[in-house]
């Protein structure tokens, strides 16, 4: 076989990296349109409660995480670290079978400086995103995987994570929490999150999602990490916000410790999956507007979780 030149190697790199766009995009929207968000981790035990690289121990952030977390979930993984061939083989595990296309795409973003000539003929340093895919698999799908011991140590109680959330909005010395009505939603103007008394809950966990929710679009505000809100509903502006709010309350739940059932959430046309479906349509540049979103929502997850601890990451 003749060798590559330089040219066809990066036209060929191109197509690869195209393909496994294409892959992470579409394991998230088809997850979407089926309503196969795992929203509740379906499992007991494991080490790990979000998908986790095996090597630096970090969690994936982001549309990585979602997109590996929703193929965990297709897929019946309960031991959610994942890595390259190449880590898999630092850390003893066999690869043997694990073909191109059978791993699940990452999506690694990096900073970049370069520099160039400007108009006057003087050198500038300039700055770019440089953007790979890479292809990483579970450690279940390794020949002769054997599980962990791992104990179950439940999930943090309601009443617990009930006291998080008036823990965040403590931490925020103009927000105020309101409870009264049938309705649960947040108020840019005046900076307020409004939820049904506590025993108009049927289910306490209801109470719980709805609560994280408003929290969620309570980040937006220009105090804290400040998105466009008050958007009308059936918009592409409003879709973008729901889910940012949602993938946000997932993050901050399941990082706490606590069970998700977005089907729980009170707030009205909350968890509409026609109109997630909708802004996905309408999305100019679908890849990089999903990216765009699930980026505020680990952003404002991340707000959330650091007034939390008071500050303190975890």
């Amino acid at each position: 076989m003749a060798k590559m030149t330089a040219e066809q190697k990066r036209a060929y790199g191109k197509q690869k990296g195209d393909e496994m766009q294409e892959r992470w995009f579409d394991a998230i929207a088809d997850a979407i349109a089926d309503e196969r968000i795992p929203w509740r981790k379906p499992w007991k035990g494991g080490t790990f409660r979000f998908p986790t690289n095996l090597r630096s121990k970090k969690t994936y952030r982001g549309g990585n995480l979602v997109s590996l977390l929703c193929s965990a979930v297709e897929h019946g993984f309960t031991d959610l670290r994942f890595a390259t061939r190449k880590q898999l083989i630092e850390a003893g595990y066999s690869i043997k079978g694990l073909k191109n296309g059978s791993g699940f795409p990452i999506r690694y973003v990096k900073q970049g400086s370069y520099e160039k000539e400007n108009d006057d003929g003087e050198m500038e340093l300039r700055s770019s995103w440089l953007v790979r895919f890479y292809e990483v698999w579970c450690v279940e799908q390794c020949e002769g995987y054997e599980a962990p011991a791992v104990k179950d140590t439940g999930a943090t109680p309601t009443h617990e994570m009930m006291a998080h959330f008036d823990t965040y909005v403590k931490s925020q010395p103009s927000l105020t929490l309101q409870r009264g009505g049938d309705r649960a939603f947040y108020r840019l103007s005046q900076d307020l999150i409004q939820l049904p008394v506590h025993a108009a809950f049927t289910d306490s966990l209801g109470e719980v999602m709805t609560a994280f929710h408003e929290a969620g679009h309570s980040t937006g505000h220009p105090n804290r990490v400040e998105r466009p809100l008050g958007n009308g509903f059936g918009s592409a502006a409003y879709a973008f916000e729901e889910l940012v709010a949602e993938f946000s309350a997932m993050l901050t739940v399941v990082s706490l410790g606590g069970d998700y059932d977005p089907s729980l959430v009170m707030e009205e046309n909350a968890n509409s999956v026609a109109y997630l479906q909708s802004w996905l349509k309408a999305c100019d540049n679908r890849d990089k507007d999903l990216t765009a979103a699930f980026a505020k929502a680990q952003e404002a997850s991340d707000f959330i979780l650091d007034n939390i601890n008071g500050g303190e990451e975890e």
